[in-house]
This record gives C-alpha cells, structure tokens and sequence, in this order.
C-alpha cells in the first residue's frame, strides 16, 4: 500500500513474521507496533488502536449517546480511519460524514467518488457540498490573487469557514476532526517558538464551542501516532486517495515534525513525553496567566464569528479578491484555443506534454529554468491526459507564468 504526505512516498506491505502475535500469542505476528516495539496479529492490532481511541474519548467526555456526530472526509487517511473507527465504537450515535468539494479540477472529483464508496461500505450518510455550485468559486481560482503561493492557508481559511456553517446547517452537536498525535505536538512546538501560548492553550482534545450557535470540536485521534493510524489503513484495507492534491506541492513538510522523527530515533516516547509536558504543565501555566480572549465580532459580511477588529473575516476578505479577476479560465476548449491565439499573432507557444511527460514531476527550479524564455508569451499545454495539463498549468501560473491547458474536444 502506498500513500503520499507532503510530496513523500510510504509504503507498506502486511506480511507475516515466523512467530506468535506477542498478546494472543495464536495468531501468527502481522505488524509491528512501533510505540510500543511489540509485534502482533490484525485482530489485537485493530483491538489495541481502536481501545486507545476510546480510551481517550471516555477520558475527556467527547462523545453522548444522544450526539450527532460529524465527520468531514478530505480522502486522507486520517479522516477515512477516524469515520471507520466511530462507527465501530459508537454504531448507536447519529455520524454524518461530510465532503467539501473545493472544485479542485480533476482532483475533487476524483476525492468525490472514493469518499461515497467509502461512506457506503460503512453504511454511513454523507452530504456533499460543492464549494463552486454553491458559493461560485473555485480552490482553483485564487491562482489569479496574491495568495497564488498560499493556496493551502487560504483553503483551510475557507474549509474552518464552512465546517461552522455546515454544522448548523445539518444541526451537528459535535464535529470529530483527524488530528493526529503528530499533528499535535509538532503545531504546539512551532506555536512555542513563535511565542504563541494563546494558541497552544486551544490545542486540546476537546475544544468548546466560542459562541452559543457554534459546536464543540473534539480530536479522537488526540495520543494515535499519525504511522500506526498508516498502519491501521493498511491492514484493513480502508479506502484512502494515495495521490497528492495539485496544490500540495507548495505545502513543505513543517521543520519540527522533521525534527520530532530525528528525535523519536532516540526515543520512541518522546511525543507522548512532550504531549504530557504541555498538557499537564505548560497549558495549565498558560491559562492561569492568559485570561482574556480578543473580543469576538458577527462578520458583517457571512454573519460568522471573528476576532477581526473591521469585522470582516478571513475567508470574506479572501474570497472578496476573486471579484477582481475577470478572467479565471486556465482550461480551454480546442476551438476556443485555436480562437484565442489569433489575436496573440507569434506572442504565444504550444507544448505538447505526451513528448516531455517528466515536466510535471521537475522541481519548480527546474521548470522555471525550463519555461525561462517563455517568460514573456502565453504557454498552451496540451497532452492525451487533460489532468496533467491542467495541474501543470496551475503550477506554471503559480510561478507568474501566462499558461493554460488545452482539453482536446472527445470527438
């Protein structure tokens, strides 16, 4: 099994070891536990990851009988493993799951249709928001503003946005979110070094609703090594995306999540070790000394609530830049392309990407060395597969380049 983060390739492969599962001690050994350094069977695997998930949703009260309970799919595994792990727990609460469809071409699609498999094998409603249908707007096109090279924060921006809406929306008490141990302890470090202790204040496993019409947010996954969650996905064959989001490439992996892999060589509990540092010492230090929240405002635009002092939020400022951009096609038509170059007179090339199939896996170094002296014409990109076109397209306008892809008519 394979699956990518941040541009890097895992690869799994269950195969048995020539002894007993070390609990059981039936069946023969299937995976290595690596926080624990025990080795085991599917069976006690699956036991032990399930039992610790709901250790911890007993210990901090995350979940009633009575809750509905929403899970929002991205295609990742994190997501994928915490929506199969509560409807094993929890078969009695309500669980919606939720796909946000960012319009993502090519992509979001694709994400689309594994997620209704997967939510049909659980047996478990899903409601799909089309961010294009119902807003106007695509992920895609903030390629034309300022935030071309920060797509990821703008996307998050627009999707904590939308987890608030749709929540009410669907009447959700509860909104379950995938972050990882990981994911944890690496954001609290980077927000120490920045000196954010307000914000390492809110990184716990639940988090209270900021405002009466909001719900409470809760992390299962809270103490689960994001690689044993890898683990669990594997062995039962879960249904995940093992293909990379075309913005994602200008989402490097942080430095301390880096630097916690160098330091768990040494020390295979140091993340458990941290996590208990800030939450049992530092978080506590921090409240008693930060009590005073920034004032929260009604955005004066989408009625959600903000800190912002003009009260206007982030995601209403950022998608208030698309109204700038007249012209937000990076895809055309045969017959519209061969329209458009008429006026452009020789200003223009077309590349024809079945001849140079390794373009869209170079570096942005190397492509930018590559398209140097098409710097100032309009690049066309065609190719038999229209995805890799278009993702390149959006990579080349991401760097200041004029492209677009051509969608050769199916005729």
């Amino acid at each position: 099994m394979e699956y990518f983060r941040y541009g890097e390739l895992f690869e799994f492969e269950v195969k048995e070891y020539p002894f007993l599962c070390k609990l059981c001690k039936k069946e023969k050994a299937l995976i290595d536990i690596p926080s624990q350094r025990i080795k085991v069977c599917k069976n006690c695997y699956n036991t032990f990851f399930e039992n610790r998930v709901k250790k911890i949703i007993e210990k901090y009260k995350m979940i009633k009988s009575q809750d509905k309970v929403g899970v929002f799919l991205s295609g990742g595994k994190d997501s994928a493993t915490l929506l199969t792990v509560l409807k094993k727990l929890y078969p009695e609460i309500g669980l919606q799951a939720i796909f946000i469809n960012l319009g993502i071409k090519y992509h979001s699609e694709k994400i689309e249709n594994l997620v209704r498999t997967l939510c049909n094998t659980l047996d478990v409603p899903l409601y799909v928001y089309s961010l294009p249908e119902k807003e106007g707007y695509r992920i895609d096109d903030f390629v034309f503003t300022y935030f071309k090279n920060k797509i990821c924060s703008v996307c998050g921006t627009i999707k904590r946005y939308l987890f608030s809406k749709i929540a009410k929306e669907l009447k959700l008490t509860v909104v379950a979110t995938g972050h990882h141990l990981d994911d944890v302890v690496s954001t609290m470090l980077t927000l120490f070094f920045h000196g954010d202790f307000s914000g390492i204040a809110k990184l716990q496993p639940v988090s209270p609703p900021l405002s009466p019409n909001q719900v409470k947010k809760i992390k299962p996954l809270y103490t689960t090594p994001e690689k044993e969650i890898f683990y669990y996905v594997a062995l039962n064959e879960i249904l995940i995306a093992n293909f990379l989001c075309p913005h994602a490439d200008n989402n490097p992996p942080k430095k301390t999540k880096k630097i916690l892999e160098e330091m768990e060589k040494e020390n295979r509990q140091i993340k458990y070790q941290l996590l208990s540092v800030f939450t049992k010492k530092l978080i506590p230090l921090i409240k008693s000394h930060y009590q005073d929240e920034p004032p929260l405002n009604t955005c004066i635009k989408c009625g959600e609530i903000t800190s912002a002092t003009d009260k206007i939020c982030s995601r209403c400022k950022r998608v208030e830049l698309l109204s700038r951009v007249e012209d937000k096609n990076i895809e055309l038509t045969q017959e519209i392309f061969e329209n458009y170059v008429k006026s452009l007179d020789s200003n223009w090339i077309l590349i024809n990407l079945n001849e140079k199939e390794n373009l869209i896996k170079d570096s942005v170094r190397r492509l930018r060395k590559f398209f140097k002296p098409y710097r100032d014409k309009y690049i066309f990109l065609n190719a038999t597969d229209p995805e890799m076109a278009y993702f390149l397209a959006l990579k080349l306008r991401k760097m200041g380049f004029r492209a677009y892809s051509v969608k050769k008519s199916e005729n």
